[in-house]
C-alpha cells in the first residue's frame, strides 16, 4: 500500500445499500480512504467541505438524479476539476452520451467486475496527478518566464545604460573643445577690450588747452599696446567664439537627432543624419586613429523608429571600432566604410546599410551565435553580449534583416535591409 493510495479519498453515491457495501470493500481493499454516501445532497456536501480524488455516482437514485448531482458538482470551481464515474445498471448508448454530456469521465456498468472497477478507477486517478503535475509545471514555468522577462528587461536596460555611457563620454568630449575654444577666445576678447578701453579712456580726457601733447601720448600708448592688432584680435577672436557657439550648436543638434524619441511612433526620417549623428557622438573614439569612408547613395525619407534604428547604428559602429582595436598591429590605412543604396527593384524596395571594418574578422565558430543574446567575442569586461541581440531585435520590428559577412583576417560587414514602405522622396 502506498502512501499515495493512502491519501487518496474517494465518495461513492448510490441509493444502494448493497452497492455502496460492495464497491466501498473493494476500493478499500486497494487502500482508499472511501466515504460512501446514499443521496446525491450528502455527497455534495461532504464533497465541499473535504473535496475527494475522485467520485463513483449512480445515475438513478431519488429527490436529485446522478446528472444533477454531477451538474452542480462542475459548477463549483473548487470541485469542477474532480472526475466523476458515473455507474448504473442501464447499458443504452444516449445514458452513455448524456454522462459524458454532464461532465463525467467515465461509466460503469453493474454488476461490478472488481478488474474493470479498479482499471478505471487507477487509470482516472492516475490522470488526475499527472493534471495536477502538469499544472504546477506549468505554473513553474510561467514563473521562470516571467522571471526571465524580468532579467531580459534588465539586461535590455543596462545594454540601454552602457551605451548611454558612451554617449555620454562622446557628448562631453565632443562638447569640451568647442568650449574651451570659445572659453579662450572670451579671455583673450576680454583682454583685448580692456585695452581698447584704456585707450578710449585717453581719449576721453582731452582737453582744448592740451590737445597735441595728448594725442602724442595717445598714440605712444596705442603704439605700445599694438592698437591696429587690437582691433584685428577682437574681430578674429569673435568669429571664433561664434564658430565656436556654431559648432556647439550642431553638436546638440546631432544629439537630438541621434536621440529622437519614439514614444509617438513611427516618423519619417532621413537615414544618413542619424548615422551622421552617431558618428558625431562616436568621433572620440576613432578620430586620429580610423578612417571613416561614407559612401552614400539617394535614400528616400523612411518611416521608422529613428532613436532606435540609432541605437542599432551605434552598436554596429561601436563594434567595428572595437574589432580595429583589437588587432594587435594597427595600420595607418584602418577603415571604417559606411555604404547606403535603395534597391528599387524588389518587392518591397529595400534601403541597405553597411558597415565594413578592417578588422581581423570574427571566427567561423562564433557566426552561428553572433546575434544569440550573451554571446561575445570581446575579452572579459568589454562587452554585454546584448548588443547585436537586440539590433537585431530593431531591425526584425522594422520588417527587416540584419546579416554579418565576414572572412577571418580581413574585417567584417554588417548589412541592414529594411523595407521601405510609408515613404517620402
Amino acid at each position: 500500500m502506498s502512501d499515495q493510495t493512502e491519501s487518496t479519498s474517494i465518495i461513492i453515491v448510490d441509493d444502494t445499500p448493497a452497492n455502496l457495501t460492495l464497491l466501498g470493500e473493494m476500493l478499500r481493499e486497494k487502500g482508499f480512504k472511501v466515504r460512501p454516501f446514499p443521496r446525491g445532497r450528502l455527497a455534495l456536501t461532504a464533497a465541499a467541505n473535504d473535496p475527494p480524488s475522485l467520485i463513483l455516482l449512480d445515475i438513478n437514485m431519488p429527490e436529485m438524479d446522478g446528472y444533477e448531482v454531477c451538474e452542480r458538482l462542475k459548477s463549483d470551481p473548487r470541485l469542477s476539476e474532480i472526475p466523476v464515474i458515473f455507474i448504473s445498471s442501464l447499458n443504452e448508448t444516449l445514458d452513455k452520451v448524456k454522462a459524458f454530456q454532464k461532465g463525467g469521465v467515465d461509466y460503469i456498468i453493474k454488476p461490478f467486475q472488481l478488474e474493470e472497477v479498479n482499471a478505471r478507477v487507477d487509470t482516472h486517478l492516475q490522470l488526475r496527478r499527472f493534471q495536477k503535475e502538469l499544472r504546477q509545471r506549468n505554473q513553474t514555468l510561467e514563473e521562470t518566464l516571467s522571471r526571465l522577462r524580468a532579467m531580459q528587461a534588465q539586461l535590455v536596460q543596462s545594454e540601454k545604460m552602457a551605451s548611454l555611457g558612451v554617449l555620454t563620454a562622446g557628448i562631453a568630449h565632443e562638447i569640451n573643445n568647442p568650449v574651451n575654444f570659445i572659453n579662450a577666445s572670451a579671455k583673450g576678447l576680454c583682454d583685448a577690450l580692456r585695452d581698447i578701453m584704456t585707450v578710449v579712456k585717453r581719449y576721453d580726457e582731452l582737453t582744448p588747452d592740451s590737445v597735441s601733447e595728448q594725442l602724442e601720448t595717445i598714440n605712444r600708448l596705442k603704439g605700445e599696446l599694438g592698437f591696429n592688432e587690437l582691433l584685428e584680435g577682437v574681430a578674429e577672436l569673435s568669429s571664433n567664439i561664434y564658430t565656436g557657439v556654431q559648432r556647439t550648436s550642431d553638436i546638440v543638434k546631432g544629439l537630438r537627432t541621434f536621440s529622437r524619441f519614439d514614444q509617438v511612433g513611427k516618423i519619417s526620417v532621413d537615414l544618413h543624419e542619424g548615422i551622421d549623428s552617431t558618428l558625431m557622438i562616436l568621433r572620440h573614439r576613432y578620430e586620429g586613429s580610423i578612417n571613416i569612408e561614407k559612401h552614400y547613395g539617394k535614400l528616400p525619407r523612411i518611416v521608422c523608429h529613428p532613436g532606435k534604428l540609432n541605437q542599432t547604428f551605434m552598436n554596429l559602429l561601436v563594434n567595428a571600432i572595437d574589432a580595429i582595436n583589437s588587432k594587435k598591429t594597427a595600420f595607418d590605412s584602418e577603415t571604417i566604410r559606411i555604404e547606403t543604396q535603395y534597391i528599387n527593384d524588389s518587392d518591397p524596395c529595400r534601403a541597405v546599410i553597411s558597415f565594413s571594418d578592417t578588422g581581423p574578422g570574427i571566427p567561423k565558430e562564433a557566426m552561428d551565435r553572433l546575434f544569440d543574446p550573451f554571446f561575445t567575442t570581446k575579452d572579459v569586461g568589454r562587452g554585454t553580449g546584448l548588443g547585436l541581440s537586440i539590433s537585431l531585435g530593431i531591425v526584425e520590428n522594422h520588417g527587416g534583416i540584419l546579416t554579418a559577412e565576414c572572412e577571418p583576417g580581413r574585417g567584417s560587414t554588417f548589412r541592414i535591409s529594411i523595407p521601405v514602405s510609408g515613404t517620402e522622396s
